[in-house]
Parts: C-alpha cells; structure tokens; sequence
C-alpha cells in the first residue's frame, strides 16, 4: 500500500475554529497536540487507516506545539513526520509546494502517475482538482502582476 498524506493542524479546537489552513495534499484535520497520540484511533472514526509510513505534516500556531507532537509521533514509531512550524510559516511552505505541484502538472510530469519526490503526494491530470489548481495558479499570476506593478510604481 502506499504511503498516504495526512495534514494535521495541532493547534486547540478553538483555534481551528478561526480556519485551517488547506492544502491540496489532504484535507486538514485537527489533533491537538496533547492528543497526538490518538491520531490513528481518531482517523479511523473517519474509516481512514494509517500507517507508521505515511507520510505526516504538522502545524501550529508558533511551531511549539507542533514540534512536541513530532517527536511524540516519532517515538510512537512514525517514520515520515515533518513539521511546518508556525501558522504563517506553514502557510507559505503549504502554498509553495501547492504550487511546485501545480507546475509539475503543467510541464506534463505527472503523465506516469509518480509520485512528487518531495512530499509523496501522486499527481494526476484527472484527479478532480484541475479547478483548484487553475484558480491557485490564478492567484500567483494575479500576485505576481500585482508586486511587479508595486515594484515599477516605486522606481525599484
């Protein structure tokens, strides 16, 4: 079988309450860190088996939290545990790789159906996120204009 995605959002109920951040990776879940250790119990409420060889990423809201769960995960023998630091932090390395994806797909690379090296994350030009890519995309274009036209109108 192989190795899933799991994006988890260690902060408190409340705080996740103010909005995940999302990812096309896997749909974020909340698992505050001091319940860390309920994380296969918890997904399997949702009929998701997990493996100590998926591959697992972290957020908080400084990084603190999400770096106890880490090495809690770690000594409970999960082999693939990274963590993305804080809320903002998170965000961008999030929406960068979002975007390496996106990329990759537009070059033709995920014709074989491999899997990105960095994240284990399968691509697929028919995978029903043609949309959310296209709109991300969007948005970096839609940025991008934005800050040369920022950089132009201040003689940079």
């Amino acid at each position: 079988m192989m190795p899933q995605e799991l994006l988890i959002d260690v902060r408190s109920p409340l705080e996740f309450s103010t909005g995940p951040l999302v990812s096309d990776i896997a749909p974020t879940v909340n698992i505050e860190y001091t319940s860390i250790d309920s994380l296969a119990d918890i997904y399997a409420l949702q009929n998701i088996a997990v493996s100590k060889d998926d591959h697992i990423t972290l957020y908080c809201r400084s990084g603190r939290r999400s770096d106890i769960a880490k090495t809690r995960l770690e000594q409970l023998g999960y082999k693939r545990v990274r963590d993305i630091g804080g809320f903002e932090d998170a965000r961008r390395t999030l929406d960068r790789e979002t975007v390496a994806r996106q990329l990759d797909g537009m070059t033709g690379d995920d014709d074989t159906g491999a899997q990105d090296a960095g994240t284990g994350a399968a691509a697929s030009k028919n995978d029903g996120r043609e949309e959310v890519r296209q709109k991300s995309l969007d948005a970096l274009l839609a940025g991008l204009k934005e800050c040369g036209e920022l950089e132009r109108a201040s003689g940079a």
